[in-house]
């Protein structure tokens, strides 16, 4: 049988359920203001959102924020992304100098691809239709659904070429 414990306070027995729980004071009023050490619940505020809700012991609360830990944290890149107090302003003046246009890019496919894909798409195939197709005429051109789509959302050949006879 396990030792019967006593209140550190008043001197009567704990029940079984508290001793084994760890308390060594029992639930009178006058023992639990005398012994009763709780956690302290803190709510810290956070940017823009809800607070923030702490339980712990005064000790680690009082530690924590003396560490930084509930201060106002800078989430800008870089280091030192502040001017300083003093410091030359500088302004850089945009240049004046026309931007030219970005090269187009190169197409992902052949002459003789497109060929095939604007041939077969005349004839009123779909692209599954035309790759099907020209997966069984042209085997070598390795033309699938996705390359007849792009073809057939790219402006023809001949019309890039007349395009880019008429700009100034």
């Amino acid at each position: 049988m396990a030792a019967q414990r006593t209140c550190i306070g008043c001197g009567n027995e704990l029940p079984e359920e508290r001793a084994g729980l760890g308390y060594r004071y029992c639930t009178k009023k006058e023992c639990q203001r005398r012994h009763h050490r709780g956690v302290l619940v803190t709510t810290v505020g956070v940017n823009k959102s809800a607070d923030s809700v702490l339980v712990a012991d005064p000790e680690e609360i009082s530690r924590r924020g003396e560490t930084g830990e509930f201060g106002r944290k800078d989430s800008a890149v870089g280091l030192d992304y502040r001017q300083h107090a003093g410091a030359p302003v500088t302004v850089r003046e945009r240049s004046r100098e026309r931007r030219v246009p970005a090269p187009r890019a190169a197409r992902g496919w052949t002459a003789e691809q497109e060929k095939i894909v604007r041939l077969y798409h005349d004839m009123g195939l779909s692209p599954r239709q035309i790759a099907e197709r020209a997966r069984d005429t042209t085997p070598r051109l390795h033309i699938t659904e996705r390359l007849a789509i792009q073809i057939l959302s790219a402006p023809r050949q001949w019309q890039r070429a007349r395009d880019d006879r008429e700009r100034p």
